[in-house]
């Protein structure tokens, strides 16, 4: 190991010398604090053995700098001393110092304290290595995390439904870089909307991997089938499979387990453009906002199991009717359960009042109004869970 010795004192820094050297130790010397800073900035050293009074640059002094500036690696520092009162030793280790050893040494002392001082230099070492690899690792982590993010954000619905008669928003917003939540909206036939809001239980990886499996067997691509639509008959027709059969279905194939427990809520629903008549099933997700064209709020609860509870679970099929310039808005329970530095949950009644207020604005600002009350609300602290809202407006054209 290598060692610094900064000794004032020929004879005593001879002596150390002499036998650091015969214990197989790489050593070199300064004479005061001056020349030891000097040796320091040019080199590490993991060992110091320094006398206390010195000139230009005591002990305690050296003792202080080595600390305050510090080293890559830790450095074990011996103060050498005569002084052997308490309030002495204290002051060295306020300073900075790991031991002490009276004047005139012993050699036997002398290696018990270098080789205590070995052990510790190796220690920490080993600490500074594992928490290297540690930061690489976290580093990785984070940057797969939010690679994994972008690959999430990027299943939104990226061009919405260019129909005249419906006008479609969203806002998405994890509380940590991978959500439970998710949400589309996709156009089955020329006059069929279908869309879906869910929310996995709990955050982080394994709700985000679930969400992203449900997505990719929910949201059709093109012309490939998926749970929402399959092929009829001899001739293949594609047919739109009903909001219960597909919940249903999730039902039976997404059941908890041991080994994970994850359970999710859902609304899903079908919007028949020419009736104005949105079919849906809701599985223990929050109710939907129904906001009608004349200003008229009301909240639309539909009480049921999440999915993944019981496989024999009956799941209700309802219709909504929609008039000229309804709006409903979908959500997760994110919204509802934001809390205040009280504690308090923003609530049902709050939601409503703020898509009330916000009837004559379009109906994407209306959604930056809702987020702007949510942030308020929480006083601009971090999400404490995913936050998703889907809103449609039915507007047909005469």
């Amino acid at each position: 190991m290598k060692v610094l010795i900064v000794e004032d004192d020929r004879n005593s820094m001879r002596l150390l010398q002499h036998y650091l050297e015969k214990w197989g130790h790489q050593v070199v010397c300064a004479t005061n604090g001056v020349e030891a800073v000097n040796r320091l900035q040019q080199e590490n050293f993991p060992l110091i053995i320094t006398d206390w009074i010195m000139p230009e640059m005591d002990g305690l002094e050296l003792v202080r700098w080595v600390r305050h500036h510090g080293q890559k690696e830790y450095t074990y520092i011996i103060m050498l001393t005569s002084r052997t009162e308490k309030e002495a030793v204290v002051e060295g280790m306020e300073a900075g110092a790991d031991d002490f050893l009276a004047k005139p040494f012993n050699s036997e002392e002398l290696r018990a304290r270098i080789r205590a001082g070995e052990r510790v230099v190796r220690l920490e070492r080993t600490l500074m290595e594992q928490n290297q690899a540690l930061q690489l690792a976290n580093e990785r982590m984070k940057r797969d995390l939010e690679y994994a993010a972008l690959i999430q954000k990027s299943l939104l619905p990226e061009h919405l439904p260019p129909l005249p008669s419906v006008t479609v928003a969203y806002r998405f917003l994890p509380c940590e870089e991978l959500a439970g939540d998710i949400l589309d909206v996709f156009q089955l036939e020329p006059d069929l909307l279908g869309m879906y809001v869910l929310d996995v239980s709990g955050h982080g990886v394994a709700a985000a991997l679930l969400s992203v499996t449900l997505h990719r067997l929910l949201s059709p691509v093109l012309d490939q089938l998926s749970l929402v639509r399959r092929r009829v008959g001899e001739d293949g027709e594609i047919q739109t499979v009903s909001p219960a059969e597909v919940v249903a279905q999730l039902n039976r194939r997404f059941q908890i387990e041991e080994s994970h427990e994850q359970y999710f809520s859902m609304i899903y629903g079908l919007l028949h453009i020419k009736e104005g008549a949105f079919t849906y099933v809701s599985a223990g997700h929050p109710g939907m906002v129904h906001l009608s064209s004349r200003g008229t709020c009301r909240l639309i609860k539909s009480p049921a199991l999440p999915i993944g509870f019981f496989p024999d679970t009956q799941y209700e099929e309802k219709t909504l009717s929609l008039a000229p310039g309804d709006r409903l808005y979908l959500y997760s329970d994110g919204v509802v359960e934001t809390r205040n530095n009280r504690q308090e949950q923003f609530g049902t009644s709050r939601l409503m009042q703020v898509v009330g207020r916000a009837a004559s604005q379009p109906l994407s600002r209306s959604l930056d109004l809702l987020i702007e009350e949510l942030a308020r609300w929480r006083n601009n602290t971090p999400l404490e869970d995913d936050v998703s809202i889907l809103a449609v407006e039915f507007a047909p054209q005469s």
